[in-house]
């Protein structure tokens, strides 16, 4: 069963193997911190300052048209690291359009375990604390994981955009909180 935890710094260890692991695989790298530190060298106590900046809406400048901020999370079962999560806060006209509340990696040894699904409940638990009506997920089209979950859990395919940034189509679906 799915938790999520805070990153603190007694998760250094599990965090650095998790990055390992999810270098030697390769992409995709999600949410944006993986990436950030899949393709840079490791700093954990910099990756916690850019999570708590991001939770107190001290976001980087390439995000202010997405969101006011974001919760990232650990994604446990029990003890053990098997993903991250980032919950985005009141979504912009644009995060709306092409990035949704949820993004959600599952490090490669712990794929096709369920944990997807239950990761996306339980963030979608975190959005009814905003009291949002209706939970946004955004997906580049060539996914094709992303969408066997959203379809499990009753999302509805909403419309397609091409990406300004990076040139793709990105495929929205929403739900309904309430």
């Amino acid at each position: 069963m799915i938790e999520l935890v805070r990153p603190r710094i007694e998760y250094e260890s599990k965090y650095r193997e998790m990055i390992t692991e999810w270098k030697e695989y390769g992409e995709p790298f999600v949410p944006c911190i993986i990436d950030y530190d899949c393709k840079n060298k490791i700093d954990y106590e910099a990756t916690l300052k850019v999570i708590d900046d991001y939770s107190r809406g001290n976001i980087f400048d390439y995000d202010i048209d997405y969101f006011e901020c974001s919760d990232f999370y650990f994604l446990m079962d029990e003890n053990k690291l098997v993903g991250m999560g980032e919950v985005r806060h009141n979504l912009k006209p644009l995060g709306i359009k092409t990035l949704g509340h949820l993004a959600c990696g599952i490090r490669p040894s712990c794929r096709c375990k369920g944990y997807g699904r239950e990761a996306v409940e339980a963030m979608m638990e975190k959005l009814k604390e905003d009291d949002i009506e209706e939970v946004v997920v955004c997906h580049y089209a060539e996914n094709e994981i992303t969408p066997k979950i959203i379809k499990k859990l009753g999302f509805e395919y909403r419309n397609s955009v091409i990406s300004e940034v990076s040139k793709k189509e990105i495929k929205c679906h929403t739900k309904k909180l309430k």
